[in-house]
């Protein structure tokens, strides 16, 4: 298992390119589940109308995109509001991402990330997500 930032989940549905493996993590999740905070839904909701509204996405897309996550195997889990402020601080992070690495350093698990601020924090808490993902033949997304 492993954490997901709203920000991979919706490159996901918007096939944005970033620099963490997002197909490979998608795999994963669907393999072996994921868990976000609590903050997560409501994320991805502000990313998916930002995206109507700049017209990258319509109404009927966005509709279809939230259902697709919301049918992702993930759990949400609340990391400790402590530990929140505590690792926002540390890593200079805001507490909305502080709480995917969090909840990634309560569980000890590796957070998937595209966020590039989130993904520093990550690697100087050792809890970077690699990508792991099975040997394929190609490329290209699904």
């Amino acid at each position: 298992m492993i954490v997901v930032d709203a920000c991979i989940a919706v490159a996901w549905v918007l096939d944005d390119v970033c620099g963490t493996d997002v197909e490979a993590a998608l795999d994963y999740i669907g393999d072996h589940g994921g868990c976000v905070p609590g903050n997560f839904h409501t994320e991805v909701a502000h990313a998916l109308l930002q995206a109507e509204r700049r017209k990258r996405i319509d109404a009927a897309d966005v509709a279809v995109a939230l259902n697709d996550i919301l049918s992702m195997r993930l759990s949400v889990e609340q990391p400790d509001p402590h530990v929140v402020i505590s690792t926002a601080r540390k890593y200079g992070l805001s507490c909305y991402d502080g709480a995917y690495l969090a909840l990634a350093l309560e569980r000890e698990l590796s957070l998937a990330t595209a966020d590039a601020a989130l993904r520093r924090a990550s690697i100087a808490a050792k809890r970077l997500w690699q990508g792991q993902k099975r040997p394929s033949r190609g490329s290209g997304r699904r």
